[in-house]
């Protein structure tokens, strides 16, 4: 059955606004990949974890982690815990880390600002991918799934690449 023009256009308008347009960039030869939204560097999978920097805030990073947390739990076919919400959440420090924790353990690792000179500032979260996970092409669906969630939530508007400032006390 075929589709008119005007279905296509519009589901194509889906796909690009729920994250399909996210590309995998190689990173040299290895089995590194930056991953760019609109040529904006947004995060990168290294085989065994998926991360993604540039929020304005930790806290909008924890958040961030927690959604997309609950986005891997529901792609594996678990059943996500009911913690939407960010008084759910918790930032602890382990060591020289943060970690964010909720009812199913740890969600994932905060990655501080980077140095002022690199290409994507702001905070970031990453999470490590499970053993079967760990081929390339497993790794960078599941960085899909992220941004998905990510993007349908709309947290990608408190990213820097994407025009979100840092509040400011005034």
């Amino acid at each position: 059955m075929a589709r008119s023009p005007a279905a296509l256009a519009r589901r194509w308008q889906r796909s690009t606004r729920s994250g399909a347009n996210m590309r995998a960039r190689r990173i040299a030869a290895g089995s590194e990949f930056r991953l760019l939204q609109d040529e904006q560097e947004i995060g990168y999978v290294d085989g065994t974890r998926v991360s993604f920097r540039g929020f304005t805030t930790r806290d909008d990073a924890a958040l961030a982690a927690s959604v997309a947390h609950q986005a891997l739990t529901r792609r594996r076919g678990e059943q996500p815990h009911s913690a939407d919400e960010p008084k759910d959440i918790l930032v602890v420090d382990q060591g020289s880390t943060q970690a964010v924790i909720a009812r199913a353990g740890i969600l994932a690792s905060l990655l501080p600002p980077a140095p002022e000179d690199s290409e994507v500032g702001g905070w970031g979260f990453e999470i490590e991918l499970l053993p079967e996970e760990r081929f390339e092409v497993f790794a960078i669906a599941r960085a899909r799934v992220i941004w998905r969630a990510l993007r349908g939530t709309g947290i990608d508007r408190r990213m820097h690449q994407f025009g979100a400032q840092p509040l400011t006390s005034g």
